[in-house]
């Protein structure tokens, strides 16, 4: 009975010693880093958009056939059309330019940094289990010191 007791005291000493060591040492294992990046691409549609600018580049002149002996020429103003929107900006020129339609390709990159820390290895909490006593083996429920074999990760 008292050889049991003895066990158990030295067990708790030399666990006790055992933890004050770890405490000052900085932990051994490094955390762990795990980086996902993910792309996300989205289409904006942006149907017969508002005209910003207009001008007049130059004049050109156009051949144009009267009857089939007669060409006439033609003078026909060469226009610069600027459609101006947060995400792009549209040129066109020519003769009566228009534009039907303007896509936006955008790409938005959301980067998730994850940093896993070891978890403690020795730690407080309550324990159940079996205990040895005056009465011999009883059953045992109470706080207590564990120490963790298996390095855990949070």
């Amino acid at each position: 009975m008292k050889r049991d007791i003895v066990i158990v005291l030295v067990s708790l000493a030399l666990g006790f010693m055992v933890g004050r060591g770890c405490v000052k040492t900085p932990p051994c294992e490094a955390p762990e880093v795990r980086v996902d990046t993910l792309t996300v691409r989205d289409t904006i549609v942006a149907y017969k958009p508002v005209l910003a600018v207009r001008r007049v580049v130059d004049t050109m002149k156009v051949p144009v056939p009267v009857r089939d002996t007669d060409t006439v020429f033609v003078q026909l103003p060469r226009e610069q059309l600027e459609w101006t929107d947060s995400l792009a900006t549209v040129w066109v020129s020519g003769y009566r330019p228009a534009v039907d339609s303007v896509r936006h390709y955008t790409a938005t990159q959301i980067i998730t940094v994850t940093e896993r820390t070891p978890a403690p290895r020795w730690a407080l909490g309550i324990q159940a289990g079996v205990g040895a006593g005056r009465a011999g083996l009883t059953p045992y429920v109470g706080v207590g010191v564990t120490y963790n074999l298996l390095p855990l990760t949070r």
